[in-house]
């Protein structure tokens, strides 16, 4: 009976503390602003689906709208989180946010993502263009392509 017991208190224990850092996780989450924890998500993904299927009646959107609950993904992504940061990590994680350098790093993250991205496709196509125009002056760009056997032809002077 002891060990009944005592198994049902770890289990409790273990139960109470994931509960805790799932909470936390939840926290940050919607502090850090990297994931969009609103009910307007659920919202905005039915009025898509309204808008491109306007043939379909409004009496038949209730039970969908039932079935789409964002809390369902928020819980999928904290475990995400809880699998690569322990708790403590966790609480350093919600101590950064709430400074006044984590809000800097959560006010400029949209800035920041939107500007790299830009920066890594420019990137992207100068390297693109670049080793096009070496494999052209190279003479392995040219219809129809040299076999590997043939190589490519001697340089253009």
């Amino acid at each position: 009976m002891k060990k009944v017991i005592l198994s049902l208190m770890v289990l409790l224990g273990v139960f109470s503390f994931s509960q805790t850092k799932q909470t936390k996780i939840k926290e940050l989450i919607s502090l850090n602003g990297s994931f969009p924890v609103s009910k307007e998500v659920e919202k905005q993904l039915i009025l898509g689906y309204k808008k491109k299927y306007s043939n379909v009646p409004e009496s038949a959107w209730p039970p969908i709208e039932k079935k789409v609950n964002v809390d369902d993904l928020i819980d999928k992504v904290a475990d995400i989180y809880g699998s690569r940061f322990n708790e403590k990590e966790i609480d350093q994680l919600l101590i950064f946010y709430k400074s006044d350098l984590g809000k800097k790093v959560i006010q400029n993250s949209p800035y920041l993502i939107s500007e790299i991205q830009t920066a890594s496709s420019d990137w992207g196509m100068n390297v693109t263009k670049m080793i096009n125009n070496d494999l052209e002056k190279m003479g392995y760009l040219q219809s129809p392509p040299p076999t590997k056997s043939e190589g490519p032809p001697p340089p253009m002077k």
